[in-house]
């Protein structure tokens, strides 16, 4: 299957991992991550298989360094960040629950996963090893992608073990989707017998899209950043309940079906610097839709 758009790295995924550490950090210390005083340096409790799809974060035992690690199936990416524009990226492979990484720069990382923690040593960093330790982090992810003939557009925004999904043509196919991740599996149903099975292998998910009874295409996605994902809007055009959807790719591009009543109708363009968009002359704002979102009516 061809793959689509750009490559989106695992490196620069990771900055999603920065970022979620440095928000849930409170008096210096991550909330979401294993105390790294109490971690051994290269060892930890009994060894498990890797999860197949997983983003770690924690820090040095001495607090030196930030560390974000994510593992998609036997790849597995990390960033190390000690501020001031300190900064290495490092990429490797897992094989069982041991991980190995290098970089290019030199510093390398090696360790072993247990449970939902992972301990290790950073090596050659700023001239220094350091033993660290980190935890599962559970942050969002958007995958986007078509389907194999290019029939209809698809956003998956997946948080921890919930997912949200939107696909459509830009004309009159749409469905809303909502599920589960469970491992590398993703499992989402819509009404009127929509639904999605997927998996994820490395920073990609394939799999087959319905969008509704007898309209099934295989397709494709891939890890991207934002602006890409599911917007949605509820307003009212005309005295009309109207639900708006779109699904944004990573350059921009966007398909979306307006739905008011039985009546569909392609999408109004959506500003992504503000998601706004203008409809029969009058302003609205549309919003991100999260994994735990339900879009799907009971």
């Amino acid at each position: 299957m061809t793959r689509l758009g750009p490559l989106i790295t695992l490196g620069s995924v990771l900055v999603l991992a920065v970022v979620f550490l440095l928000a849930n950090t409170q008096a210096g210390k991550p909330t979401a991550v294993a105390s790294a005083t109490t971690a051994p340096a290269t060892t930890g409790p009994t060894a498990t298989s890797a999860p197949l799809h997983a983003l770690y974060a924690g820090r040095s035992s001495g607090d030196q360094v930030t560390v974000a690690i994510a593992v998609n199936g036997h790849k597995v990416a990390a960033d190390l960040n000690a501020g001031q524009a300190s900064e290495v990226s490092l990429q490797g492979s897992v094989n069982g629950s041991e991980f190995t990484l290098t970089s290019q720069s030199g510093p390398g990382l090696t360790g072993s996963i247990s449970g939902q923690d992972m301990f290790g040593t950073i090596t050659g960093f700023l001239g220094q090893s350091f033993p660290f330790s980190a935890a599962q982090a559970v942050v969002q992810a958007v995958y986007t992608g078509r389907s194999s003939g290019n029939q209809v557009t698809l956003a998956v925004d997946t948080d921890g073990d919930k997912a949200a999904a939107y696909i459509c043509n830009g004309k009159t196919i749409e469905a809303w989707l909502q599920g589960s991740v469970n491992g590398n599996q993703v499992s989402l149903t819509g009404d009127k017998g929509a639904s999605l099975t997927g998996s994820l292998s490395g920073l990609d998910m394939f799999g087959t899209v319905t969008a509704s009874a007898g309209l099934s295409f295989p397709f494709s996605a891939e890890l991207s950043p934002r602006p890409a994902g599911v917007y949605q809007a509820r307003i009212a055009v005309n005295g009309l309940a109207t639900r708006i959807g779109w699904a944004v790719l990573p350059d921009g591009t966007q398909l979306g079906v307006a739905v008011a009543g039985t009546t569909k109708y392609p999408a109004p363009l959506l500003d992504l610097s503000n998601n706004s968009f203008t409809l029969d002359g009058a302003s609205f704002t549309a919003a991100p839709v999260a994994g735990k979102d339900t879009v799907v009516s009971p």
